[in-house]
C-alpha cells in the first residue's frame, strides 16, 4: 500500500513539474567581481510577474538557482535625525559644568538632548533661558540621572515646560562627584520622505468626453502595474471633482450551440478626489492591468484641463550574489511557481552593500514547447496514465485482499 501511495506522489510531481512553464526570460550580467548585486527590476519584469513575485527565478548557466533575496521600497521613509544646537560655552566654573548653547529663533521648546561621554551618575541641574545672554531667567531646576549602556556616547533628554528663550544654559552641579563630560546639545526630528517611485514603462494615455465625465485610458506595450498616478493640470480656478479608478475584463465564453461571446466585466479599484487644494496624486490599483481606466465626473462644470498623466510604481529590486564572466538568465510568468525558499532571506539586515547596480535587457517571450507529432495535450496523457496505474494498483490490491484465507 505504501509503495502505491508513494508512486501516486511520484507521479503527480512529474505532472506539477511538466506543468510548470516560464512565459519570459531575460538576461544578467556578465559581471567583473564576485559579490552582492543589486538588480533593478524592469517595469514590464513586475508587471508581468505574480503579485508577490514568486514566479521570478535567476538561474546560472548551468541551469542551477541563484539565491536572490527581493525588496520592494516602502511607500514612506521615516527615520531619525539629529540636529545639534550652536554651543557657546562648555566650561568647568568652580564646582560647576556650564554649557550655553543657542537655538533657531521662534522654536518652541519642550526639551533638549545633552549628548555626554558615557557616564552614570547623579547630578542636580539648573536650567535657565535667556534673549540676550545678559539677563537670564529660571526654566527648570532638578535632580538628572546621566547613565548610558552600550554606546561610549549617549543623549540624555533633559525636559522642559515649554519655552520660547533664544539662548540656554545649563549649570551641573559637581561639588559632591566628578564632572561628565558634555560633548553638545540637540534635539532629534523626523525626517520623512517618500518611498522611491519610478514609470510603470512607456505609457500612453488619451481622453473620451461623454455627458458630464471624462474617461481618461492608461495603456501602455506591455501590462501595467501602477502604485501611483501623477497628474498636471493648466485650470487656474479652485477645482473638486470625483473620479474613479477601474478596468475593464474582456473573455471569450462558450454558450449554447457552442456559440462564442465575449463577455465585458467592469472592476472598480477605488474611488478618489481631484481637488485643487491637494496634491496631484492618485492611488493606483497596485496590481497589473492591460488597461487602466480613470473616470472623472464633471457635473455640470466643464472638463478639467489635465496636461498630463504619468504612471509609477514603487521600485522593485533583487539582491543575488553573482560570479564573474557568467551570464545568468532571470524568468518569470509561471502561474504555478511556489515561492523559492533561499537562506538569504534570514540575513536580509546583515547582507553586505551590494557591489553595484545592474539593469536588465528586456524580456523575450520563451516559446512553448509543441510537437508536430503529438499535436494532443501531453499533460492529459500522464493524467490518464496516472489514473489507469493508480486503479489497477487499487484493483490488484482489492483482488489479493479477497483471495487470502480467511
Amino acid at each position: 500500500m505504501h509503495r502505491r501511495i508513494n508512486l501516486l506522489y511520484a507521479l503527480l510531481g512529474v505532472l506539477s513539474a511538466s506543468a510548470q512553464h516560464p512565459d519570459w526570460r531575460t538576461t544578467i550580467g556578465p559581471v567583473e567581481r564576485p559579490g552582492h548585486y543589486l538588480i533593478l527590476l524592469s517595469p514590464e519584469v513586475v508587471a508581468r510577474s505574480r503579485p508577490s513575485m514568486q514566479d521570478i527565478r535567476v538561474l546560472a548557466p548551468d541551469s542551477t538557482l541563484v539565491p536572490y533575496l527581493l525588496r520592494t521600497e516602502p511607500e514612506r521613509v521615516s527615520e531619525a535625525r539629529a540636529v545639534p544646537f550652536s554651543v557657546l560655552r562648555n566650561e568647568r566654573v568652580g564646582k560647576r559644568t556650564v554649557v550655553e548653547f543657542e537655538v533657531p529663533a521662534g522654536t518652541l521648546m519642550d526639551g533638549f538632548e545633552l549628548g555626554i561621554r558615557n557616564a552614570q551618575v547623579n547630578k542636580s541641574a539648573r536650567i535657565t533661558g535667556s534673549d540676550d545672554r545678559s539677563h537670564w531667567y529660571m526654566v527648570k531646576d532638578a535632580c538628572v540621572a546621566l547613565s548610558g549602556i552600550g554606546e561610549a556616547r549617549g543623549l540624555r533628554w533633559m525636559e522642559l515646560p515649554l519655552s520660547d528663550h533664544r539662548y540656554y544654559r545649563i549649570e551641573l552641579n559637581d561639588s559632591l562627584t566628578a564632572p561628565v563630560q558634555v560633548l553638545g546639545a540637540g534635539h532629534t526630528v523626523m525626517a520623512r520622505s517618500e518611498g522611491r517611485y519610478v514609470k510603470a514603462g512607456t505609457v500612453r494615455w488619451d481622453r473620451h468626453e461623454e455627458k458630464g465625465r471624462t474617461v481618461f485610458r492608461i495603456y501602455g506595450d506591455h501590462p501595467l502595474l501602477i502604485d501611483r498616478i501623477h497628474y498636471t493640470t493648466s485650470d487656474t480656478m479652485p477645482f473638486l471633482r470625483q473620479a474613479e479608478v477601474a478596468t475593464v475584463h474582456r473573455t471569450w465564453r462558450t454558450e449554447r450551440r457552442d456559440r462564442k461571446v465575449m463577455r465585458t466585466e467592469r472592476e472598480t479599484f477605488s474611488t478618489c478626489s481631484l481637488a485643487s487644494y491637494q496634491r496631484a496624486v492618485i492611488d493606483g490599483p497596485h496590481v497589473a492591468v492591460d488597461t487602466l481606466y480613470l473616470e472623472v465626473r464633471n457635473g455640470d462644470d466643464r472638463p478639467l484641463a489635465i496636461a498630463s498623466l504619468e504612471a509609477l510604481h514603487l521600485q522593485r529590486s533583487l539582491i543575488a550574489p553573482l560570479s564573474p564572466g557568467l551570464t545568468y538568465t532571470l524568468t518569470t510568468g509561471d502561474p504555478q511557481a511556489n515561492a523559492p525558499q533561499f537562506d538569504i532571506a534570514h540575513f536580509r539586515d546583515s547582507l553586505p552593500t551590494p557591489i553595484d547596480t545592474l539593469t536588465i535587457a528586456a524580456l523575450t517571450a520563451i516559446p512553448a514547447a509543441v510537437s508536430a507529432e503529438k499535436p494532443f495535450d501531453l499533460s492529459k496523457v500522464w493524467l490518464w496514465v496516472a489514473i489507469l496505474l493508480v486503479g489497477g494498483l487499487s484493483a490488484y490490491g482489492a483482488v489479493r485482499t479477497l483471495r487470502k484465507p480467511v
